[in-house]
């Protein structure tokens, strides 16, 4: 009998686990299917304002995001801003992300985890040509609050912060 449930245990877990996405998506499992949402300043005193959706996708095999954020240098604007997927990359072994935003730019990128904490990981150019390699922390703090922090790190330290602020839950 106990064989018998110990073999019932092993083909049952990874059917569930498999049941719920890829697997090596499972750091974005706490985000799913909820709204997320931040307020805050940037270093240079413009606002920050961001709801953030995650959702499984329909072969749960990528993470889809979808960010609302100001439109306008006015900051009166506030609308969908960017389309988002996470996927598991096999040949690198690693999560892998893409954002397409409403000015037609696209930012890729490589996520890495570390306890409860996703960073985003990307090369940002801005309008002048001049690349920074960035880093955006989502902290795990409590189930519905995450710290959100957006800098260049190195060696695993924060070596600038442009913006520090909370997710909430929604």
């Amino acid at each position: 009998m106990k064989n018998l449930a110990l073999l019932f245990a092993f083909f049952l877990l990874p059917f569930s686990l498999l049941a719920q996405g890829n697997i090596m998506l499972m750091p974005f499992e706490p985000l799913m299917n909820a709204t997320w949402k931040a307020e805050g300043k940037w270093k240079d005193g413009k606002p920050f304002k961001q709801e953030v959706s995650y959702s499984w996708s329909e072969d749960e095999e990528t993470v889809n995001m979808v960010t609302n954020s100001y439109l306008d240098t006015t900051f009166t604007d506030f609308g969908k801003f960017s389309d988002g997927v996470h996927r598991w990359d096999t040949i690198s072994n690693s999560i892998k992300f893409e954002v397409k935003d409403v000015h037609g730019n696209t930012i890729e990128g490589t996520v890495k985890t570390k306890q409860k904490t996703i960073m985003y990981e990307y090369v940002y150019e801005n309008e002048l040509g001049v690349k920074t390699y960035m880093t955006d922390a989502l902290i795990w703090i409590k189930p519905d609050k995450y710290m959100f922090k957006v800098g260049t790190m190195k060696d695993d330290e924060w070596a600038e912060v442009y913006l520090e602020t909370y997710f909430f839950k929604k």
